[in-house]
């Protein structure tokens, strides 16, 4: 797993074994890898798949991993020596995929994005992702699986829980990474959501949750001053849609921040 310019590799059996095994894959799957280090979690799917686009950025891992797959007579694996973040996922693929990665802890929120696109403006290829599979730091796991009123709880938890169903599978100790990382990771399992939240003015429900976020201490109602004239016309909105005044801004719930925006937008 990269972190600034170092590799983290995942070479523990048991943890490969187990990523395996929870991903139910098909002959049929056709596999973006984000991540493929030097192949060793790239040579097991491979296998088991019709297809693998392996994404690998640095240039002596990516010969280690083409000299791992020709070691291996593997034919079925095209290596993609480019940055995720700058790699045109819809002209790659024209077919549904399965998305899995061992993903650079420091763009992990990038990452994100670029597979799912932002609320007002969902990418292209969503509807080709079949599931999302991805190793990434525990502590950034339990942010999109947090619920709402917990201290988790971020616009990232409404961004993805907005596209997909998150899941812990499980976690992996930084022992099983070589060299070993200074933080434990959990695979994650991302069900894409087939049919997305309707939302009338997503644009506005992204701008009143990012400016709430911004001053995640204050009330809500003092968040929504940046979108009205007064505090009595937040007041008075806030009433009608029975929500507490009180509350701060991880206490709301994607709902009702979509109600919140159409009042505003009236």
């Amino acid at each position: 797993m990269k972190k600034s310019f170092g590799q983290h590799l995942l070479t523990n059996s048991f943890y490969l074994n187990k990523i395996i095994d929870s991903i139910n894959l098909t002959p049929d799957d056709v596999v973006l890898e984000i991540g493929a280090g030097t192949g060793i979690l790239t040579c097991e799917l491979a296998k088991r798949v019709k297809k693998i686009f392996a994404v690998e950025l640095e240039n002596n891992i990516a010969l280690k991993l083409r000299n791992n797959l020709t070691q291996n007579k593997i034919k079925n694996v095209q290596i993609i020596k480019a940055s995720i973040l700058k790699i045109d996922i819809d002209e790659l693929i024209d077919k549904p995929f399965r998305v899995i990665g061992n993903i650079p802890y420091n763009i992990t929120s990038d990452i994100l994005l670029k597979l799912f696109g932002e609320i007002d403006k969902p990418r292209e290829h969503l509807k080709k992702i079949k599931s999302i599979h991805l190793m990434i730091q525990k502590e950034v796991a339990l942010r999109l699986v947090a619920e709402t009123g917990t201290k988790n709880y971020s616009p990232l938890s409404i961004l993805v829980q907005y596209f997909s169903k998150p899941s812990i599978l499980f976690h992996v100790p930084s022992k099983a990474f070589l060299p070993s990382p200074k933080v434990d990771s959990a695979f994650i399992e991302l069900k894409v959501r087939e049919n997305l939240k309707k939302i009338e003015n997503p644009k506005l429900v992204k701008n009143i949750i990012r400016t709430a976020f911004q001053q995640r201490r204050k009330k809500i109602s003092n968040s929504l001053c940046k979108f009205l004239d007064s505090k009595e016309q937040v007041n008075k909105i806030i009433s009608k849609l029975n929500i507490n005044e009180n509350l701060r801004p991880e206490n709301l719930t994607l709902d009702q921040y979509i109600l919140i925006s159409n009042e505003l937008k009236q």
